[in-house]
C-alpha cells in the first residue's frame, strides 16, 4: 500500500479511512519514505474559506522548495505560478480533507487536483469521499483510491506489523486471532499493543485468547474520536438502531418512526463512522465494536427494562420483515426464550438446542457478543444448567469490561454459587430470597426462616423449608398463602408443590391444573420448571393410571434434564419416579430412591439425601436394622426428626415386614426420647470469627446459663481446640491478683457448669495434669482452625502451577474470617494479641490472593482481594500499589489518582513523606513486584 502512495504513475491517491484506521500512519510514513521534496498539510474548519485554504497551500508549495509570492493566496494564481516552474516534481500530502466537505474549500481543492501540473503529486487523506471529479480522474489512470476494506491488515501484515514496527512478534495462530477479533482495524492493534508492551512473549500470547474488543480504550477512543464529531440527532439515530443488527431505511424508519433514516445512513457511511454498506447500498451494519459501544450507551440510555421493550419493538419489526437470524438475537437480547425457540423450530422444524447447533445463533455469536453472552447465560439459569450458566456469565463477563455489566454478571453469577455442590467458589456471595430454602437442603434447622404470615414470596420459602421436614400441613398451608405472589417462580412452583402434597394425603389433584402450570411455565420462559411440571403430572396420572409409555415419556424428560446439564431437575424426577413407584409397591422403588440418593448428593443436599435413604428403606433386606440405624442417625444428624422416627421403625419391630407407605409422613413424630443410643456423635460447629457461636447439628448452644467467668473460659479454650492451656494461665485471665487458692477454686467451678453444659453436645473438658482443653471429636469443625489449615496448605502449595489450588485455600480461609476474634470479649488481654496477629494474617493471606488473581489475569477478582487487604490493614504497601496497577491497565487514570490519594493519606497520618529520590520515581515505580513490604519500611 506503501508503494501504491508512492508509485509516480498514480499522481493522485486517495486514502478514505474512518478515525483509527491507520489513514495518518499510512500517510506519514509515505512522507518519510519519499526522496522528492515533500510538504504536509493538515486541513481544519478554519479552511473553509478559498482564501484560507489557499494561503495554507501557498505556504506548503514554498515549504517544498518552490519560489512562489507570498501574497498569492488563490487557487488560480497557485496554479499559474506551478506553470512557470520547469521540470516540478514534489509530493504534497494533505490529511484530513473531511473537515472542509460542502465548502468553497473543497471545490477550490477540485479545481487544484484538476489542473496541477503532471508531475505534481497529491495525497489525500479523508474520512469521507471528497466531493472532487475522482471518477474521471480514477477512469483516466490519474489517481488511485485506497478504501477502508484497503486499510485493514491482514493476518500476515499483522505478524510484521508486530514483528518488525512494535519488535514483539506473535506467532501465526495468533495474529491471526487478533486479526479476527479487532477486524483488522489499525486503532484496535495498537490498543492491544499499548495494553500487553510490557507483558513476556508468552503472556502476550495468551493475552491474544483472552481479548476483547470492547474495553474501557477502546469506548474512550470512541467515544471522544467517533461519536463526539457527530450531531446529537446522528448519536441518537445510532444508539437506537444499533438493536437491529442489519439495517435497512425501511427497518429503521419502523423502528424509530421517522421517514429520512436513508439519508442519515448515507451520510453516516459517506462519513465513514464504522458505517458499512453493500455494493447496492441497500442494507447497512455499523462496525461490531461500535455497535457494542452503541448497545451499551442503549443501556445507560434506556434502563434495564427500557432495554428489554426496545429488543422486543426490534425483534418484531425484524421478524415481520423477514430477518429471522436478526429477530433471534434481539429476542435473546430481550429474554424472550419461547419467540427464540419458535423462530428456530420455523427454521429447522424441530427444536435444536439455542446456542449449541442453533442455525439461526451460532456458536461464534455467542462467544464475542457480550450481550448475546449475558441472555444465553441467563437462558442456562433459566434452563436449570447451573453449572454452564456460571460458566457462560464468566465468559460474558471477559467480553466487556464496563463496571455496570461487569457488575450485572457477576451479580446474577454469585445468586447460582449457592445452587452448585460444594462450598461457596466466591467469599460471602449475595443472600438471594431463595438462600434459606438452600439452607435448609443442608441442614434441616439452619434455613428456617421465622414463622407467621409475611409476603407471598417469604410463604413460599417458609414453606418449601417446612416440606423439607415432613412437616406437610404447615408447608401446604404456607405454600396456599404463596400462590398470589407476583413473580412467577414461587406463583407456579407454590401451586405445583400442592397438588404433589394433596397427592402425598390421597387426593387425586386435577391433571388440567398441571397442563395449565406447565403451559404458564412455557409463556413466562421457566423451561426447567415447565419440565417438571410436565414431569409431575405424567407421575401423577401414572400413579392412578399406569401404563408403560408413561414412564417412558418420565425416562425421556429426566434423560432431557441430564442433556441439558439440570442435575436439580434430573434428581427431583428420579426422586418423582421413587415415590409413585413405592405408592404402587413397585420393588424397584428401592433402586430409585438409591440412585435419588445418589444425585442429591452430588448436589450437597444432604436432607433429601437422607429423605431418599430413609423412604429407600427396603424391609426385606437382610441388614434392614443396620441400615435402618444408620439412616436414622443421619437424619438426627441434620434435624429431621421425622425422618429418624421413620428410620427407627425398621429397628423397633414397627416396621418390619412391612411395606412402607407415603402415608408414613403424615403423623406428628412423637419426640426423639431415646431415638439413637450408640449411634454416631452430633456435629460440632465453634465459631470465634465475629462473634462466639457454639452449634450442635446445626442448632445454636444457648450458652445464657453460664455465667460470664466460664464463658470467657469457653471462650478462651475455644481459639485453640484440642491443645492444652495450663491452669495458672487460665487463673491470670480470669481472676488477675487474686489469691491462688481463690482462683483455683473459681476455677473448678467454672470448669464444672462449662463440662455440664457440653456434654450435652459431644464435647468434653478434659484435664491433664495441670492443663485443661476443649476435646472436640475428630467431624467438629473450629473455624479458627480451619482457617490455620486452609492458609498452611496454599503456602505449602508454593509451585507456579498450583496458583488455582492456593486461590482456592485462601479464598476458603479468607470467607472464614468473617471478622476480628471474639469481639464481644472486648480488649480483654487474653484475647487482644490473638485477635491482633490473626487480623494481620488475614491481610496478608488478602495480599497473597490478589497477586495470585494478578498472575491469573483476573484483575477483577485482585481489586477485589487488594481491597479486602487494605480494610483488614490499611498500612501494607502491595495492596495499594496493585489496586493502582490494576485502574492503571485499564485506563481509568481517575480511580488510579483517587487510590494514590487514599495511599498518601494513610502514608500523612503515618507521619511518613516520601523522599526526594521517590518523589522523583513517580507512581510509575510502583510496582508491585519491585516494592513488597510495609508503609514503615519508608523514610
Amino acid at each position: 500500500m506503501l508503494k501504491q502512495c508512492r508509485d509516480a504513475s498514480t499522481p493522485v491517491v486517495v486514502v478514505v479511512g474512518p478515525a483509527g484506521s491507520g489513514k495518518s500512519t499510512l500517510l506519514s510514513q509515505t512522507a518519510a519514505s519519499t526522496e522528492i521534496p515533500v510538504a504536509w498539510y493538515r486541513v481544519t474548519e478554519d479552511d473553509s474559506t478559498e482564501p484560507a485554504f489557499g494561503r495554507y497551500l501557498s505556504a506548503a508549495v514554498r515549504e517544498m522548495g518552490f519560489a512562489l509570492d507570498s501574497d498569492t493566496n488563490s487557487i488560480d494564481a497557485i496554479l499559474g505560478e506551478l506553470d512557470k516552474i520547469d521540470d516540478i516534481d514534489g509530493l504534497l500530502v494533505i490529511d484530513d480533507a473531511h473537515e472542509i466537505t460542502g465548502s468553497a474549500a473543497e471545490r477550490a481543492l477540485g479545481r487544484f487536483v484538476a489542473l496541477r501540473p503532471p508531475r505534481f503529486r497529491i495525497i489525500l487523506g479523508t474520512r469521507r469521499t471528497p466531493n472532487i471529479n475522482l471518477p474521471r480522474l480514477v477512469v483516466s489512470g490519474d489517481a488511485r483510491v485506497i478504501d477502508p476494506d484497503q486499510l485493514r491488515f491482514r493476518s500476515w501484515e499483522v505478524e510484521e506489523l508486530f514483528a518488525t514496527f512494535y519488535g514483539q512478534p506473535l506467532s501465526p495462530e495468533p495474529a491471526a486471532r487478533l486479526t479476527h477479533r479487532t477486524g483488522g482495524w489499525a486503532a484496535g492493534l495498537q490498543l492491544f499493543h499499548l495494553a500487553t508492551s510490557e507483558l513476556a512473549g508468552s503472556d502476550r500470547q495468551r493475552a491474544v485468547g483472552q481479548l476483547t474488543v470492547h474495553s474501557r480504550l477502546v469506548r474512550a477512543y470512541l467515544a471522544r474520536n467517533v461519536l463526539a464529531e457527530l450531531p446529537a440527532d446522528q448519536r441518537w439515530f445510532m444508539t437506537h438502531t444499533s438493536s437491529l443488527g442489519i439495517m435497512t431505511p425501511a427497518l429503521c424508519d419502523s423502528l424509530l418512526g421517522i421517514g429520512d433514516s436513508g439519508r442519515i445512513l448515507q451520510q453516516l457511511t459517506e462519513r465513514q463512522f464504522f458505517t458499512e454498506c453493500d455494493d447496492a447500498g441497500l442494507t447497512f451494519r455499523y462496525h461490531e465494536v461500535l455497535r457494542t459501544y452503541l448497545e451499551l450507551a442503549l443501556l445507560e440510555t434506556q434502563g434495564e427494562d427500557g432495554t428489554r421493550a426496545w429488543y422486543l419493538r426490534t425483534a418484531r419489526i425484524l421478524e415481520d420483515a423477514g430477518e429471522h437470524r436478526q429477530a433471534a438475537h434481539a429476542y435473546a437480547k430481550a429474554s424472550d426464550w419461547a419467540a427464540v425457540s419458535r423462530l428456530v423450530r420455523h427454521a429447522t422444524g424441530c427444536a435444536v438446542p439455542i446456542g449449541n447447533d442453533d442455525p439461526l445463533i451460532n456458536c461464534g455469536e455467542w462467544r464475542i457478543d457480550p450481550w448475546l453472552a449475558l441472555a444465553l447465560a441467563r437462558l442456562r439459569a433459566r434452563e436449570g444448567a447451573i453449572a454452564e450458566s456460571e460458566r457462560t456469565y464468566r465468559e460474558a463477563r471477559e467480553l466487556l469490561d464496563d463496571p455496570e455489566f461487569v457488575a450485572r454478571c457477576e451479580s446474577e453469577r454469585r445468586e447460582l454459587l449457592a445452587w452448585l455442590p460444594g462450598p461457596p467458589i466466591d467469599v460471602r456471595p449475595p443472600q438471594h430470597w431463595l438462600a434459606p430454602l438452600r439452607a435448609a437442603l443442608r441442614t434441616s434447622a439452619a434455613g428456617r426462616p421465622s414463622t407467621g404470615r409475611g409476603k407471598p414470596q417469604a410463604r413460599f420459602v417458609e414453606g418449601m423449608c417446612a416440606l423439607t421436614t415432613g412437616e406437610i400441613d404447615s408447608a401446604r398451608e404456607a405454600l396456599i398463602d404463596a400462590h398470589a405472589a407476583d413473580e412467577p417462580l414461587p406463583a407456579i412452583a407454590s401451586r405445583l408443590v400442592v397438588a404433589i402434597v394433596d397427592a402425598l394425603r390421597g387426593e387425586t389433584p386435577d391433571p388440567a391444573i398441571l397442563n395449565d402450570l406447565a403451559s404458564r411455565c412455557y409463556r413466562e420462559g421457566l423451561p426447567w420448571l415447565d419440565r417438571v411440571c410436565r414431569g409431575v403430572q405424567e407421575l401423577l396420572l401414572m400413579r392412578e393410571r399406569p401404563a408403560g409409555w408413561r414412564a417412558d415419556i418420565c425416562e425421556e424428560m429426566l434423560a432431557e434434564c441430564e442433556k441439558v446439564g439440570d442435575h436439580w431437575g434430573a434428581a427431583l424426577l428420579t426422586f418423582g419416579l421413587a415415590l409413585v413407584a413405592l405408592y404402587r409397591r413397585d420393588p424397584r422403588a428401592f433402586e430409585r430412591f438409591e440412585d435419588a440418593a445418589r444425585r442429591f448428593g452430588q448436589l450437597d443436599a444432604p436432607v433429601l439425601l437422607v429423605w431418599s435413604r430413609v423412604l429407600g428403606l427396603n424391609p426385606a433386606a437382610p441388614d434392614i436394622a443396620a441400615r435402618a440405624t444408620q439412616a436414622a442417625a443421619a437424619a438426627h444428624g441434620i434435624g429431621l426428626p421425622r425422618a429418624e422416627s421413620m428410620a427407627l421403625s425398621h429397628t423397633t419391630g414397627v416396621g418390619k415386614g412391612r411395606f412402607p407407605t407415603l402415608g408414613d409422613l403424615a403423623p406428628e413424630t412423637r419426640g426423639r426420647g431415646g431415638a439413637i443410643r450408640g449411634g454416631m456423635p452430633a456435629p460440632i460447629g465453634i465459631f470465634c470469627f465475629g462473634g462466639y457461636r457454639l452449634e450442635s447439628c446445626g442448632l445454636v448452644v444457648d450458652l445464657s446459663g453460664l455465667r460470664p467467668q466460664a464463658r470467657t473460659l469457653l471462650h478462651l479454650l475455644s481459639i485453640t481446640p484440642n491443645l492444652d492451656c495450663h491452669r495458672e494461665v487460665l487463673e491470670d485471665v480470669l481472676w488477675p491478683g487474686a489469691p491462688h487458692d481463690v482462683a483455683c477454686h473459681r476455677l473448678q467451678v467454672a470448669v464444672s457448669s462449662v463440662r455440664r453444659l457440653l456434654g450435652e453436645h459431644g464435647l468434653a473438658l478434659q484435664r491433664r495434669d495441670e492443663s485443661y482443653r476443649l476435646s472436640v471429636p475428630g467431624d467438629g469443625f473450629s473455624d479458627v482452625a480451619e482457617f490455620h489449615r486452609a492458609l498452611a496448605d496454599a503456602a505449602a502449595r508454593g509451585e507456579p502451577e498450583a496458583v488455582r489450588e492456593r486461590v482456592c485455600s485462601r479464598e476458603y480461609a479468607l470467607g472464614l474470617y468473617t471478622g476480628d476474634l471474639l469481639p464481644e470479649d472486648g480488649p480483654a488481654e487474653f484475647v487482644t494479641t490473638e485477635r491482633q496477629r490473626l487480623r494481620h494474617t488475614a491481610a496478608v493471606a488478602a495480599v497473597a490472593l490478589a497477586e495470585d488473581h494478578v498472575a491469573l489475569g483476573d484483575d477483577t477478582k485482585a481489586d477485589c482481594a487488594a481491597r479486602r487487604a487494605v480494610d483488614l490493614d490499611p498500612y501494607q504497601d502491595l495492596p495499594w500499589r496493585i489496586m493502582i496497577g490494576i485502574r492503571e491497565r485499564a485506563g481509568d487514570a481517575s480511580a488510579a489518582e483517587q487510590v494514590r490519594f487514599d495511599y498518601r493519606r494513610v502514608r500523612a497520618e503515618l507521619g511518613l513523606v516520601e523522599s526526594g529520590s521517590t518523589a522523583r520515581r513517580g507512581d510509575g515505580d510502583l510496582d508491585p513486584v519491585r516494592n513488597v513490604g510495609r508503609l514503615d519500611r519508608f523514610d
